[in-house]
């Protein structure tokens, strides 16, 4: 098990660059809280806070998991939400990145 300053080390390089990766279970019920939970997460703030995402992009990451492609298709979808870059693949990597400044996150 990781030491708290190890876990402190990696949450300040991936602020440094902007960049976070995470894991989600690939499950369509849970696909949309999931993305939303990280958000939050990232952003200090309640689900609850944040625009749904099926306004965004209308139910894209639930049709990922829903009917995923074949493994061999190496499938990922890519959009931008609240302010980040969000890449997810048909295994449920994630990769969130924040974009120029705060200032392009809706309040």
């Amino acid at each position: 098990m990781p030491s708290g300053n190890e876990n402190d080390e990696r949450d300040t390089s991936e602020r440094e660059s902007k960049i976070y990766h995470r894991k989600v279970t690939p499950e369509v019920e849970e696909a949309n809280q999931s993305l939303l939970r990280l958000v939050a997460n990232l952003e200090n703030c309640e689900v609850t806070d944040l625009p749904p995402l099926y306004d965004q992009i209308d139910h894209l990451v639930e049709h990922l998991f829903s009917s995923p492609p074949p493994p061999e298709a190496q499938v990922e979808v890519e959009f931008s939400y609240y302010g980040y870059r969000i890449e997810l693949d048909q295994s449920g990597n994630v990769s969130l990145m924040k974009l120029a400044d705060d200032s392009e996150s809706p309040e």
